[in-house]
């Protein structure tokens, strides 16, 4: 269960860092 949830979570955080990251970048 646990590792199910960090395969669903995990994407989505690392989706939100690299969104975050580029958006830093063109500012």
């Amino acid at each position: 269960m646990l590792i199910i949830f960090v395969h669903i979570i995990a994407p989505v955080i690392s989706g939100c860092a690299v969104a975050y990251y580029t958006y830093w970048l063109s500012k």
